[in-house]
């Protein structure tokens, strides 16, 4: 049931509007009930003890979370007269646009921070008719960092429009003048940095957006992802003391609320070893109605900090890394190393999943998966050909590397009964690159799918031809090309380049020998197709996540002079905890880096 001014907000629509969901609407009633009492106020909570609160709160299907969002005000709490004929905000924190002509109204509100009274304006996505309005704000809040929640179209529907210009554009946005001078692209979020001009004082000021693209319609993002953007935002922002930073979703409550939360909450945590997140919503909501739209946001708050606390991000420069990578090397035995302690710190706080999160794995098995690791539903690879009395289960993930978030499916090498689901994989998501961390001549079932040299391989309904072989990277590591071809189609061959260790990686031993792994990388680093690298091991685990998390942690130094070990191992095991999970696999990604940066060092000087 809509209420009165929700339905006045939906007949306000017209073509140049922006189509907001139900759930971003500003509703006047609050639809998790009417706890709300005046004089409730919440305790803070130590940071220490936000994990065990948050499993506290998450019983019962999160009845604590449901029960203490409901206590929240919701609707008006100040005069909104304005904000009643547009869009419903408050009138005493509203942002006044001073304009000699037209209107002084943006659908935008100061927020507190932890630092001053106006360190946000909350906002809505510009549409069509309010981007030069939007761009009048920008200036004259002297604003330099916008954060921007929401993708142009999700689901087919219109949540903001594009207000900057493309890549070597320049366009003109009501007062100013806006030009595109990079575009920075990464797996979960884009970094845009421009040159806005004042059209009248010809003065120039460089805005940088930092555009999230992976929070997810009707749901929340993954926490971790969420703070390693937000360190990216707060590690790189160049906001003047006085500015605000302009955060923005669709309506400008739901997700915009949420990662101002974070980021104050944050804030005040470092600084007092304390939190209180209901205190501090209610204290957006006294400036913006309704601000973190759905106590699932509301969750988010406390899992975000949470993983704050447990580890906060650190990156390092490249020196400091090389610094730290050499004091290890002359370090106490390994088990006595900081190294080692940065890795029981990584176990410490590596998800734990329960069955209910492999519901489709344990069926798709069929019951045989006691010594499987099995591949988390939420991140699943499925195969969407039709074969005969197959199924569309397959032991395969999507993993995301430092630039892209479905770089890699990473699966096992197929027992001989699932060869052709392996083919199907490869198929289905036209996978032209197989990383294989393990020489192939070491997996017997490998020859169900992989014809020996100048020979063909019948797998129903596929057949796979061998085309040629070749060393590559220094010998380190050879390459085959078979050509993929369905018996009943005429299509091209599916060409697939399979990429092997000469010899088995070892994870163990002193010194290491990286060249093999950091070949396989190689490879991978100069690939330019977009369709997803198929990586496999014995058990769709071990050494996967090595590769992984060299690969992102040197995309990483090639974008952004950075190295952040822990914090790439940590988030390849959201997706899968097996990965990298014992010492030596994680002291092999420690080495490997330091190897290439050594290696790259050494490139430099000799090409001059």
């Amino acid at each position: 049931m809509k209420t009165k001014d929700e339905k006045s907000l939906i007949s306000k629509k017209d073509e140049n509007a922006v189509d907001v969901d139900e759930d971003e609407l500003i509703h006047a009633e609050n639809p998790y009930g009417e706890m709300y009492v005046n004089n409730i106020t919440t305790p803070d909570i130590p940071m220490s003890r936000l994990e065990r609160i948050i499993s506290e709160k998450s019983k019962d299907d999160n009845d604590g979370f449901q029960k203490e969002y409901a206590t929240l005000p919701y609707g008006e709490n100040h005069k909104c007269d304005v904000g009643k004929k547009s869009e419903n905000i408050d009138d005493h924190s509203r942002v006044i646009l001073k304009t000699e002509t037209g209107s002084d109204y943006i659908n935008a509100n100061y927020i507190e921070g932890a630092e001053r009274d106006h360190e946000y304006i909350a906002a809505q996505g510009p549409k069509q008719n309010t981007v030069g309005d939007f761009w009048t704000m920008i200036w004259q809040e002297n604003v330099s960092v916008i954060v921007m929640l929401t993708n142009l179209k999700e689901r087919n529907k219109i949540k903001c429009t594009q207000y900057w210009p493309d890549a070597n554009k320049h366009i003109n946005y009501g007062t100013v003048s806006v030009k595109m001078l990079e575009e920075k692209e990464y797996a979960f979020y884009l970094v845009r940095k421009m040159t806005v001009i004042h059209k009248e004082t010809k003065k120039s000021r460089v805005v940088t957006q930092y555009h999230y693209t992976s929070w997810p319609d009707h749901g929340t993002p993954d926490p971790l992802c969420l703070v390693v953007f937000l360190d990216h935002v707060t590690r790189t922002a160049t906001t003047q003391n006085d500015s605000p930073t302009v955060v923005h979703c669709s309506a400008g409550i739901g997700r915009t609320g949420t990662y101002i939360a974070i980021d104050a909450l944050n804030q005040i945590g470092r600084k007092t070893g304390k939190v209180n997140v209901a205190e501090y919503v209610k204290k957006m909501r006294e400036n913006r109605m309704n601000m973190v739209q759905t106590y699932e946001q509301y969750i988010t708050i406390f899992l975000a900090l949470n993983e704050i606390y447990k580890s906060p991000v650190n990156v390092n420069t490249i020196e400091e890394f090389t610094k730290k990578a050499h004091s290890l090397s002359m370090d106490k035995p390994a088990n006595q190393s900081k190294l080692h302690k940065e890795f029981q710190l990584l176990m410490k706080v590596r998800p734990t999943y329960a069955d209910s999160d492999y519901k489709i794995a344990i069926e798709g098995c069929g019951g045989a998966h006691t010594n499987s690791i099995l591949p988390l539903d939420k991140y699943s690879v499925h195969l969407s050909s039709v074969v005969s009395n197959r199924g569309s289960f397959i032991n395969a993930i999507y993993v995301p590397s430092y630039t892209n978030s479905r770089a890699f499916i990473v699966t096992q090498y197929p027992p001989t009964e699932d060869a052709v689901d392996f083919l199907r994989l490869l198929n289905d998501y036209e996978s032209d690159t197989v990383i294989c961390v393990d020489p192939l001549n070491e997996i017997g079932s490998s020859t169900t799918w992989l014809p020996s040299p100048s020979s063909s391989k019948v797998v129903s309904p596929f057949s796979v031809h061998y085309q040629q072989n070749q060393l590559r990277t220094g010998n380190d590591v050879e390459s085959t090309i078979i050509h993929l071809l369905q018996n009943t189609s005429e299509e091209e061959a599916h060409s697939v380049t399979i990429i092997e260790p000469k010899t088995a990686i070892k994870t163990s031993g002193h010194p290491q020998d990286t060249s093999q792994l950091r070949g396989l990388v190689s490879v991978a680093l100069s690939s330019e197709n977009e369709k997803p690298i198929t990586v496999v091991s014995k058990d769709g685990a071990s050494l996967c996540g090595v590769f992984c998390a060299v690969h992102n942690v040197i995309q990483q130094i090639n974008m952004d002079d950075g190295v952040d070990v822990f914090t790439a191992v940590r988030q390849l095991q959201v997706r899968k905890p097996e990965f990298c999970a014992n010492f030596d696999e994680y002291g092999l990604v420690f080495r490997s880096v330091y190897d290439h940066i050594q290696s790259a060092t050494e490139n430099i000087y000799s090409n001059q």
